[in-house]
């Protein structure tokens, strides 16, 4: 059994916590330098490692779950160490710090799955399943939305310096998934609407295989609400989902409190975890030598969506996107 660490302790932290646990004994220890760290490590049953010298010899396979800026530091040290790889995404702030990354776990033989859990919601999983079986003929248009409430004061993630804002926290979820679904990006063209900490982001990306995907993220939504809509239209057909299907009409005014939300807003989960599945796919991938269901590629391809869109939104003109 592969030995897995974790490095970082907050949302995402304890998110993917909670998905090692479905097997019992894999995720082992935990880097906790402070005090809080080790209450975390106390409540997931897990050995704290004050530092990462103590960390790296109990295990096999380290989840990266810190702010992104500090992604590239965490994750070529583990690659060193001889230490496959586990990275939320995005993969890092930077195509050179993605690079850098990619080239420390290649040189090191060791393997790097980024966290791109959309890939993982049945609803999308079985939109691409269908698509790639033919079901809408060559897909020609994507519409992809998704919508949630500001992160919460205080989050880093509204340091837009460190968390690269609504293109790299929210929007790449779907920027990855239109490359997953209709190929690779020539140009990008997004413009934006802001109020405060309430931002709405519209990007047009042209597919270098004719499809067009018009993608709109925000974190604009009253509190509480998350919503996200897939509608591919091909040359044979259309598939459709939206998480806010019925009733046709829902109006939000005065909104009841709720429990205080911790950094990012997150989509409520229907059947089944796909965090959880995420990390599972990763982990028997590792044991089985099979592929990934999103290569370290995929995830620098990703992030090089993401920084076209916030290259257009600076310049305010259709960006080429980064090879």
């Amino acid at each position: 059994m592969r030995r897995v660490g974790l490095i970082g302790t907050g949302l995402m932290g304890r998110v993917h916590a909670q998905g090692w646990a479905q097997r019992s004994g894999v995720l082992r220890a935990v880097y906790a330098p402070d005090e809080n760290a080790r209450h975390f490590a106390a409540r997931f049953g897990l050995l704290p490692c004050a530092t990462l010298d103590e960390l790296w010899p109990e295990v096999d396979v380290v989840d990266i779950c810190t702010p992104t800026p500090s992604h590239a530091g965490y994750a070529v040290q583990a690659a060193r160490a001889g230490k496959h790889v586990i990275c939320e995404k995005p993969l890092a702030l930077t195509l050179d710090e993605a690079d850098r990354i990619i080239s420390a776990c290649d040189e090191a033989g060791v393997r790097l799955f980024v966290a791109h859990v959309l890939r993982f919601f049945p609803q999308y999983a079985a939109a691409q399943a269908q698509v790639a079986l033919g079901a809408v003929g060559e897909p020609r248009t994507l519409r992809l939305s998704r919508l949630s409430s500001p992160p919460a004061p205080g989050s880093w993630l509204l340091d837009e310096a460190q968390s690269g804002g609504v293109p790299l926290d929210l929007m790449i979820h779907d920027l990855d998934y239109a490359r997953w679904i209709a190929g690779e990006v020539g140009r990008v063209y997004a413009a934006q609407a802001r109020r405060g900490d309430r931002v709405s982001v519209h990007a047009t990306l042209s597919h270098t295989g004719g499809a067009i995907s018009l993608v709109e993220g925000g974190w604009a939504a009253p509190p509480g609400v998350f919503r996200t809509a897939l509608d591919i239209a091909g040359t044979g057909g259309v598939i459709e989902w939206t998480s806010d299907a019925a009733p046709p009409l829902q109006a939000h005014g005065v909104v009841p409190a709720t429990a205080e939300q911790d950094g990012a807003a997150l989509p409520e989960l229907g059947e089944g975890d796909p965090y959880a599945a995420e990390l599972w796919h990763a982990y028997d991938a590792l044991e089985t030598g099979q592929p990934l269901r999103i290569e370290p590629a995929d995830a620098r391809a990703a992030l090089a969506l993401a920084l076209a869109v916030r290259r257009s939104l600076e310049s305010g003109q259709p960006v080429e996107v980064e090879a």
